[in-house]
């Protein structure tokens, strides 16, 4: 499957505590469109399943019940995978 993520969604990922070898590589595989912003991740089954797992652990909620805003990107992400056709 192929997922368009944002600069900040990328840049968190690739920052998050504990990251996978196989989603290092895929980031480092990510294109970017010209004169885009945005990247494109090429994910199988299994390394989206490894991304969606990812950026559930680093949502957080605040007393309320909302995601923090901190962790809104990797909220934001979760739902782009769980809702994306090929997925």
């Amino acid at each position: 499957m192929d997922l368009t993520v944002t600069r900040a969604q990328y840049d968190a990922v690739r920052g998050a505590r504990h990251l996978p070898d196989v989603l290092t590589k895929v980031l480092d595989g990510a294109t970017r469109p010209k004169g885009d912003d945005h990247y494109v991740l090429h994910l199988t089954y299994e390394e989206a399943t490894a991304l969606n797992e990812l950026c559930a652990w680093n949502v957080h909620t605040e007393a309320g019940g909302g995601v923090t805003p901190e962790s809104k990107v990797f909220d934001d992400l979760v739902k782009a995978i769980l809702t994306h056709p090929d997925y």
